[in-house]
């Protein structure tokens, strides 16, 4: 058997030897969550998204995208709405009752959630997401964006005015009485910072804003299909979901939005495992999955708040190259106290959140 030959007969055996006894496939973090998760069988979410929006799927879509990653698990999927009704989950669990493996949590109710050890907490940047969706301490994983930026009524302002507008826009006594703003317009704790605009210069804007005359208006999405009929020319700090909807699922053709710089970028829908939850390894694969590029991608699609760090996405394009001022991961206490000294400047009511007892 010459050279070659025996090469060849070598490499033969070789490829007997591989099929007969493959090698060890490569284990991941979240292998044992698989295969615990296969046991339990199932996954109840508590989530803010909507099965449907205006009569389209919404939610739901999220919800089998998940499925089809994890086809074991039976996803029984509910929406948890406004404040009030996490309270009421926070309360039921407290005495030990909770139904949800996966719930969300308003960020005024963190610290009451880790101080009664009501949550789980998994090193979730080692499971594979990204730190900027993560709550310092592992507490849980931001699933929503929220952008801001200046919304205008087509009709009434040329696009080409539009794309003009800046933050300072918002107080032109040219807009005076012609615009509508959100009554707690938390996008400002962003400017508040000392990296971006700082204290002093933030609130002298507060004040400048709410002197030239705009509509204090108590629901964002109302103040949006408002703008669209015609109410006012522009809306300063519309989150740009409230648009989208409009445009996407109302199919209205007289709302636009801009995104002066810095454009203000707020994480929001805390979701977190439950101490009391009975599938936690299902959990685990929920919470991991919806910080991926996949999740993420189809949240911006069906809701509009995927994050804009994520290649793909319509706002990680729009951003491009622009400033951004990113909220804080953590220091929820501290933004009602900055909210608060906002509001006082533009003489606006201050609404303080429930102090929860979780003696």
């Amino acid at each position: 058997m010459n050279r070659k030959s025996k090469i060849c007969f070598l490499l033969l055996v070789c490829g007997v030897i591989m099929a007969i006894i493959p090698f060890p496939l490569h284990s991941g973090p979240l292998d044992p969550y698989i295969e615990g998760a296969k046991k339990e069988g199932s996954l109840t979410l508590g989530l803010t998204l909507r099965e449907k929006i205006d009569g389209k799927p919404a939610g739901v879509l999220y919800i089998d995208a998940f499925n089809k990653r994890y086809p074991f698990l039976k996803v029984i999927f509910k929406r948890i709405g406004a404040a009030r009704e996490r309270e009421r989950i926070m309360s039921e669990m407290t005495a030990g009752i909770s139904e949800y493996d996966v719930a969300t949590l308003s960020d005024t109710m963190i610290n009451a959630v880790v101080e009664a050890n009501l949550h789980r907490a998994f090193d979730w940047e080692t499971l594979g997401v990204p730190k900027f969706l993560v709550y310092p301490g592992n507490v849980g994983v931001f699933q929503r964006t929220m952008v801001y930026g200046i919304a205008y009524n087509r009709k009434l302002v040329p696009d080409e005015v539009a794309r003009t507008f800046t933050w300072e826009t918002c107080t032109d006594p040219e807009w005076k009485g012609k615009s509508a703003l959100y009554v707690r317009p938390r996008y400002l704790e962003q400017f508040y910072m000392e990296d971006v605009w700082g204290r002093d210069k933030t609130l002298d804007y507060a004040k400048r804003w709410i002197a030239n005359k705009p509509s204090v208006e108590s629901s964002r999405s109302t103040a949006a299909s408002k703008l669209a009929a015609g109410a006012f020319h522009i809306f300063c700090g519309v989150a740009r979901t409230n648009v989208k909807r409009l445009q996407e699922f109302g199919e209205s053709k007289t709302i636009g939005v801009v995104y002066p710089e810095p454009v203000p970028v707020g994480n929001t829908d805390l979701i977190y495992v439950p101490s009391l939850t009975r599938h936690p390894n299902a959990a685990v694969l929920f919470m991991v999955w919806t910080g991926t590029k996949e999740a993420q991608n189809i949240l911006d699609q069906i809701d509009f708040t995927g994050h804009p760090d994520f290649a793909g996405n319509e706002m990680s394009q729009v951003l491009k190259g622009k400033k951004i001022a990113y909220a804080p991961l953590k220091g929820s206490e501290k933004a009602d106290v900055i909210l608060a000294e906002i509001l006082r400047a533009m003489g606006l009511p201050v609404v303080r959140s429930k102090k929860w007892n979780t003696s």
